[in-house]
This record gives C-alpha cells, sequence and structure tokens, in this order.
C-alpha cells in the first residue's frame, strides 16, 4: 500500500540525498512488545517537559503541530496525528497543561504505527547497516527494531550473536545530530525525528530493551518468551491501569509497570506517576546511548533475570514463572528510577540539540 498523509507537498527526500529503494521484507519473526506501555512513555515524556526550558518548550509544540493525521491508500485506517490529539484533550486545561499532555501524546506515535498497514519487522534488514536516516512520515515501514538493543547474555553456556544493528541505541545517536539542523526546510522531517526521539530515548532504558537471554542456544526475545503468572492481588493492581488484563509474559510485566491503556485516556495516569517519582540518579553528563542501553543490560541481569525467574525459558515441569511480591516491589523501584533518568536525559538532549 502507499502511505498517504493529511499534508500536501510532503518532501520525500532526507538529508544527503533521495529516499532510498524501499527495503526487502525481513523474513517473518515474532513480534516484540514495544517498550514502556503508553502510560510509561507518557511519564518519561511529563518529567522531561518539567526540565525543558522556553525556547525548546516553544519549538517542540511549533514541530509536534506538523505531524499529520496518516491514512492507508483505501481511506480505511488512519494514525491519529496533531488535530486528534488536540481533539483528544479534555476540557479546563490550562495552555501550559494542552502543551504538557501533547508533547507526552506524541511519545506514543512510534508504537501507533505498528501492526497497521506499514511493512512491520522486528528484525534488521539484511546488511548490518549501523544505522538509518529517518525518512519522514512517508516512510512505509514501522522499524520495530529500532525500539531496542538486543545485547545478549547466556544463563548457560550458549553461544551469544553480536548485537544486531540498526537499534534504538544507533538511531538515537543519529536523530539526536539530525534535530540540530537550523535548515527550516526540513522541520517536517524534524517533526518525524522528534516524536521518535520521545520514544526510544524512553524504550533504550526499559531494562527488557537492552538485552536478550540465550539459554539452550535460544534467545528469549527481551523475555517476551517467559510466560509468568501472578496472584490475584497483583493482577488487579496492573487491571487498575486502564489494562483490559493483566500481563502473561515477562516483557510486558515490566513495560505495564507505571500502568496501561490507550495513549488519551492514560494521560492523567502518567502525570500522577511522573509526579510521585524521585529525582533523576544517574550521569546525566553520559550522553552515548550505547551507555544507556548497557545500564539496561546490567539491571535486567540484576533484577528481571533474578528469582523467581530460572535460567530457561520455562521452570521445570511447568510453563511459567510466578511471579512474588519481593519481585514486583524490586522491579517497580527499577522502573520508577529508569523513567525518571530517561526523562531528566530526553529534557537534556532536546535543551542541548532541537534548533
Amino acid at each position: 500500500m502507499v502511505l498517504q498523509h493529511a499534508h500536501t507537498g510532503l518532501s520525500r527526500t532526507v538529508r544527503g540525498g533521495a529516499l532510498p529503494c524501499l527495503l526487502v521484507l525481513a523474513l517473518a519473526a515474532p513480534q516484540r512488545v514495544l517498550g514502556w506501555g503508553n502510560t510509561g512513555h507518557e511519564a518519561v515524556a511529563c518529567v522531561a517537559w518539567q526540565q525543558l526550558n522556553p525556547d525548546t518548550q516553544k519549538r517542540v509544540i511549533e514541530l509536534l503541530a506538523m505531524v499529520p493525521t496518516l491514512h492507508n491508500s483505501a481511506n480505511t485506517k488512519s494514525i491519529p496525528g496533531y488535530a486528534d490529539w488536540v481533539n483528544d484533550l479534555p476540557a479546563g486545561l490550562s495552555q501550559d497543561e494542552r502543551n504538557l499532555y501533547l508533547f507526552m501524546r506524541a511519545a506514543t506515535w512510534p508504537d501507533t504505527i505498528k501492526h497497521e498497514w506499514l511493512r512491520d519487522s522486528d528484525t534488521p534488514p539484511a546488511g548490518n547497516k549501523p544505522s538509518e536516516p529517518a525518512v519522514g512520515y512517508t516512510d512505509t515501514a514501522s522499524h520495530g527494531y529500532w525500539h531496542f538493543v538486543d545485547a545478549g547474555f547466556a544463563s548457560d553456556k550458549s553461544k551469544v550473536p553480536a548485537t544486531p544493528t540498526p537499534n534504538a541505541a544507533t538511531q538515537i545517536a543519529v536523530l539526536r545530530i539530525a534535530i540540530a539542523s537550523t535548515d527550516a526546510g526540513l522541520d517536517l522531517l524534524k517533526s518525524y525525528e522528534l516524536v521518535w526521539l520521545e520514544h526510544l530515548v524512553g524504550d533504550i532504558h526499559q531494562p527488557l530493551h537492552g538485552t536478550v537471554r540465550f539459554f539452550a542456544n535460544k534467545g528469549d526475545a527481551g523475555g517476551n518468551d517467559i510466560n509468568i503468572t501472578m496472584p490475584t492481588a497483583m493482577k488487579k493492581q496492573f487491571e487498575g491501569t486502564l489494562s483490559k488484563a493483566a500481563p502473561t509474559e515477562l516483557h510486558a510485566f515490566w513495560d505495564d509497570l507505571p500502568g496501561e491503556g490507550e495513549p488519551a485516556p492514560a494521560l492523567p495516569f502518567a502525570v500522577t506517576f511522573a509526579k510521585a517519582l524521585p529525582a533523576a540518579q544517574g550521569d546525566l553528563t553520559d550522553t552515548d546511548p550505547n551507555d544507556w542501553a548497557k545500564e539496561s543490560l546490567t539491571m535486567a541481569e540484576k533484577d528481571a533475570y533474578c528469582t523467581p525467574i530460572g535460567k530457561g525459558l520455562a521452570p521445570t515441569g511447568g510453563s511459567s514463572y510466578a511471579i512474588t511480591q519481593a519481585y514486583y516491589d524490586t522491579a517497580m523501584q527499577d522502573a520508577k528510577a529508569r523513567i525518571a533518568l530517561a526523562g531528566a536525559r530526553l529534557a537534556k538532549l532536546l535543551n542541548e540539540n532541537l534548533h
């Protein structure tokens, strides 16, 4: 299908040349759950907004106002853009609150394009490219593999393959450079780069987005292949944040710790979560996204794959691991710390680079 958009005259060029030829579809692979849930991504943006300087806040809203509503070629499906986000805002907000909500909503955009009419793939295209340029809103791919860094480790003597690229770290580096351009003719492309940066800085701080664990020479897709069960009371904690059902696998458990729900209804939950967070603890002078991913890998090895999670994809004689309250408490503490740090780093990145 051909990608259509609400704006006319949208440039199909990228810095340094014309839009590359479309990549050949990758081999089918299991779909990954993407990053924090909507509440988590919106909470990262909420933290960041409070630390953006006024000029950066103004520039952000100028660029977000350019996010189009996307339509498939048959005009039977759409992906919400800025105008739709505005229509979804609750009544009675101040102008600053409106801008905050719009910035938070934008952080969820790269997840909304998944599983629509775009080409989905969680496997980078063949050729081992170190990174990919941002094409813009005419891109016909959803770039699932941009959302994580599959740095491997093993719980046995399995062989661990090299970390695939492109990934979240390579793309944050590319996008950060791109938004620093002072060419006003690239603002529409910069709008696209901004919403991706909002999202990926959040993603790379989710511990299970920095790793894939191997056992018996098989990777667990960042915990997606590890089934879990929870006590009834714990399930209700997840279901109480707009979720229709509590997570049943490890990756989704970590994604949903801050809460879930569709992007618009999740906004007030995300504000509540973000405002209760402690101040960011971490090295804010470290601007290397590869280091951010390594932090996630370290935390995943220490806390995501600890008891009651065993060495294999499932416990001996069973199909799932039973999450304990102690495990939940540690995971929630980690989630709060990583979201606070992601928000502070996102604010610093935008304050220093966005023009």
